[in-house]
């Protein structure tokens, strides 16, 4: 099957949106909350229920699966909880164990996905949720074409384009 689906929420009015439809979030530009929902073959290594700061998140995320390409193992915290997402490449790195687990073993959810899809998913989710978030905060999201240029690094490296229209 090797299924990876990859989006990104802001909360508006306390309940989740995808970030495309909003045309605004709870809080401010400097902690926007939502969540990225990120599945691989059914099972759901985040979602909505794991919500955090998501400008945050999202960069932290990208930090260690660049790690993860470079090295072969990465991990970061989410912004605010102690909650870490992982990943280790697995077979020469054709696929990666993602790992979402706290310290406690209160949440250890775990898959094995394709390294190409996951990039892919990934890099394009992510690239369409900086977008979006200088669409909703203009000039307070400006750092985040810093935090967006490895996932066009990727892409470029597989001679993809950044949105799946190829536009």
């Amino acid at each position: 099957m090797n299924e990876v689906t990859a989006a990104s929420y802001v909360r508006v009015d306390g309940e989740f949106r995808p970030i495309r439809d909003a045309e605004r979030h709870d809080d401010s530009c400097r902690w926007v909350p939502g969540a990225i929902s990120l599945t691989v073959d059914g099972v759901e290594l985040m979602g909505v229920t794991l919500w955090d700061d998501v400008n945050w998140l999202w960069p932290f995320v990208v930090q260690a699966l660049d790690e993860c390409r470079r090295s072969g193992s990465g991990q970061r915290a989410f912004p605010s909880q102690g909650i870490y997402f992982g990943a280790s490449a697995l077979r020469g790195g054709a696929d990666l164990l993602l790992r979402v687990t706290t310290p406690d073993g209160s949440i250890d959810r775990r898959a094995v996905a394709p390294a190409d899809k996951l990039y892919v998913t990934v890099a394009r989710a992510g690239i369409e949720f900086f977008e979006e978030l200088r669409r909703l905060c203009g000039s307070e999201a400006d750092p985040s074409v810093q935090e967006e240029a490895p996932l066009r690094r990727w892409l470029d490296e597989m001679g993809l384009s950044p949105h799946p229209d190829g536009g």
